[in-house]
């Protein structure tokens, strides 16, 4: 697996649970929290339209937008 990057924002529980399932699986991941970087939350929204987080971009690739559990 490449690099793993979960756009998040503050007080996301989704964002929380996608962390902690990386965590749990032993997957190394950068945390970017759009709360504190609006240019990542355009960025988001125009690279991979997606307007609700967590997104979970693996290699410059979507994995996931919004999260349920998985990972």
């Amino acid at each position: 697996m490449g690099q793993v990057i979960i756009y998040t924002k503050t007080g996301c529980p989704y964002c929380q649970r996608a962390k902690e399932d990386y965590m749990a699986k032993g997957i190394d991941f950068t945390e970017i929290n759009t709360s504190e970087n609006p240019a990542a939350k355009q960025m988001l929204k125009e690279k991979f339209g997606a307007g609700k987080v967590p997104v979970i971009v693996e290699d410059g690739k979507l994995v996931s937008i919004g999260y349920n559990g998985g990972g």
